[in-house]
């Protein structure tokens, strides 16, 4: 006997829950290397890591595209920066994570970060960073 045409077969699913699986870990990836590439004040890596046309809110209501970004991270004090991811979903072609920054041990920032996948390639579009 066949299945229901209107059901997924088992092997349709085990596929959807292995991509599903794979988004996450690409998604994981990308924010560890937005991490490191901040920790390092490696620009030409976070460039790689978000979009040209990514946008930063910041706690003031500002909002900072990626050329200010990358210059303030260039100038940003010689601290021990540690982050902290606290969640992790992703939405088919999107993807949020969630931190916190501390700097020297002190907590400094909460941030949102949302990610996405377009033409196959997952990259950070905004963040939200909150005090």
């Amino acid at each position: 006997m066949s299945a229901p045409q209107d059901q997924p077969g088992q092997d349709e699913l085990s596929i959807a829950g292995l991509d599903d699986f794979l988004a996450l870990n690409a998604v994981l990836i990308l924010d560890d290397a937005w991490n490191a590439a901040y920790t390092s004040r490696d620009t030409g890596a976070l460039a790689e890591v978000i979009a040209d046309d990514w946008l930063g809110f910041l706690p003031d209501g500002a909002a900072v595209g990626k050329t200010a970004l990358l210059r303030a991270i260039a100038a940003y004090p010689d601290e021990v920066l540690v982050f902290e991811r606290q969640a992790a979903q992703v939405c088919g072609d999107t993807a949020f994570t969630r931190g916190q920054l501390s700097a020297n041990g002190v907590h400094t920032q909460g941030f949102l970060r949302v990610y996405a996948r377009r033409a196959g390639r997952w990259q950070a579009v905004a963040v939200q960073v909150i005090p």
